[in-house]
């Protein structure tokens, strides 16, 4: 009967173990799966903010030119010129800037044969049914292209009479009608050479009255252009890095029943994730809408999964075999049920414990992994809140990481993660500073109770640099460095610690988009500039 009862007790445990070990494999795989799905999100996020920002900055640039024209509304091809060359070099992601003035049908036989006294070929022209240029026909008044900037590999556009054109007429009337500046829906440009969509930017030019909508379709002078591609954008927006493992394509949804795709960058032969796609929509466009559709690659959904699921499983079982081997030895040497028991429990509680430290703990680096930094985060953050003290946040990415992999192997990448994690550690001096492996190659610090987290970032940068890892993928450094961006803030009012990550990641992305192997720091709504090796001393 003893016997009976004792392989009862054994099989118990084994089912236990494996049941067990199974199901915290299973929480384990789901938790990753929403880590990469949150990643991946935010990711996309960041992508959309790093586009708006950059064509916000060619919107603004236009004006510029439009100031010419208000101040001078005679100025000549000259000036024009040299405020145009101006602009673009300061914007690359910009083409080419016109200008356009308004001409009626019995100025038109003058006003060519003023511009042909410098381009004896000038002409008012529009595009034929069968997509050559040829003369204008006779309309009640024109918009041809007067300047253009630069002028080579833009020749066709010269004399071009924007008003021939529905697409570009309707955008003309839209900002003559109402004073601003708008953009064109998607055009194939007339200068475009590759299979790549484009749209303008029109600010009207007045002189007189412009109160009423009847004094700006009276006062309208002309129009100041500029000509973007789309493409060229996205790419600068992004700092020329595109990722081989996403998809991403752009639509303008201003009109829903006649969407637009403006942009397409789908990797060859990728093989798309039915369940890994996001899209998110961009701030006004100077009167259209557009949207990003970001879908992740089966390359890039292996390459976010880690092992720790199985490693977490095959423990689990190793530790069931331990225990129930463990059983067996008892109950040979022992008659002792309740003593068996007792062991048996301790056994199960250090089983439970080793389980535990792998649910907080990042497989590769031993550092505390994503699910602790929420934990220990939010309570440093009561805490904060109760005792009105101030909290900092470290956000710290491998700068190029990807290329390292790329040139030296997923291998050499993992090596290079665990001596980054190592230092790191040591760059903390309190054991209530934690550091921890946010995802990939980046890395959060929580600093309770510290105002100057500049100090701890720079010593942070200094220990990997120490560290003198090879990195020709770096090219300004030749070594392996990292981007930081720090915030401080005491918590108070409806203030949540998602503000507080949200400081600490604009400042990170400043500091990327500064030069990287910087700091930049923000405390509460005060933004500061990036901090060079010079300015910072841990």
């Amino acid at each position: 009967m003893a016997l009976l009862k004792r392989r009862y007790i054994r099989t118990f445990a084994v089912i236990i173990g494996i049941v067990f070990s199974a199901s915290l494999s299973a929480l384990f795989s789901a938790s990753e799966h929403e880590n990469i799905v949150s990643d991946f999100e935010f990711e996309v996020e960041r992508k959309a903010a790093a586009f708006s920002q950059t064509l916000d900055m060619n919107f603004e640039a236009l004006q510029s030119i439009s100031t010419l024209f208000r101040t001078y509304p005679d100025t000549g091809y000259l000036m024009f010129k040299q405020e145009a060359q101006r602009v673009l070099q300061r914007h690359s992601g910009i083409q080419g800037l016109e200008w356009a003035p308004r001409i009626f049908q019995e100025e038109r036989t003058d006003a060519e044969r003023v511009m042909q006294l410098h381009f004896p070929e000038f002409s008012f022209t529009h595009i034929s049914p069968h997509g050559n240029m040829a003369v204008a026909k006779e309309s009640q008044e024109y918009y041809p292209v007067y300047y253009v900037e630069p002028y080579f590999g833009n020749e066709k556009v010269l004399g071009f009479d924007l008003g021939s054109n529905p697409r570009r007429m309707s955008t003309l009337i839209e900002a003559r009608d109402s004073g601003q500046a708008k953009a064109t829906a998607s055009i194939r440009l007339i200068q475009e050479t590759e299979n790549q969509r484009g749209f303008l930017t029109m600010v009207p030019i007045y002189q007189g009255a412009v109160s009423t909508l009847a004094h700006r379709q009276k006062n309208i002078i002309g129009i100041v252009l500029a000509v973007n591609r789309i493409g060229d954008i996205f790419v600068m927006s992004q700092h020329g890095e595109l990722p081989t493992d996403l998809s991403i394509r752009l639509f303008d949804i201003t009109n829903p029943k006649q969407v637009e795709l403006l942009f397409d960058r789908t990797p060859k032969d990728a093989i798309l994730s039915d369940d890994l796609r996001y899209t998110t929509s961009l701030p006004t466009v100077l009167g259209r809408q557009w949207k990003m559709e970001v879908t992740a690659t089966k390359a890039y959904l292996a390459g976010k999964k880690s092992m720790t699921p199985i490693i977490v499983f095959a423990s689990g079982i190793m530790l069931t075999a331990f225990f129930t081997a463990y059983l067996s030895l008892m109950f040979r040497h022992s008659g002792l049920v309740e003593k068996e028991v007792i062991e048996r429990t301790k056994d199960l509680d250090f089983a439970n414990n080793e389980l535990r430290k792998l649910s907080q703990n990042d497989a590769l680096t031993g550092l505390y992994n994503r699910r602790y930094f929420d934990e220990y985060a939010s309570r440093e953050w009561l805490r904060a809140q109760r005792t009105q003290t101030p909290l900092s946040l470290l956000l710290i990415d491998v700068d190029h990481f990807k290329r390292y992999n790329d040139c030296y192997g997923h291998h050499a990448g993992d090596v290079c993660l665990k001596q980054i994690a190592s230092a790191l550690q040591h760059a903390l001096m309190r054991s209530q500073d934690i550091v921890c492996r946010y995802g990939g190659e980046e890395f959060v610090i929580v600093l309770p109770d510290t105002t100057e987290p500049g100090n701890v970032a720079e010593r942070c940068r200094a220990k990997i640099a120490a560290l003198g890892i090879e990195h020709n993928g770096n090219e300004d450094k030749g070594k392996v460095s990292i981007s930081i961006g720090a915030a401080t803030a005491v918590p108070r009012g409806a203030n949540q610690f998602q503000d507080l990550f949200n400081a600490a990641d604009e400042a990170l992305y400043e500091a990327k988009s500064s030069g990287r192997d910087c700091t930049v720091i923000r405390t509460g709504d005060v933004e500061s500039d990036p901090l060079p090796d010079e300015d910072l001393r841990a």
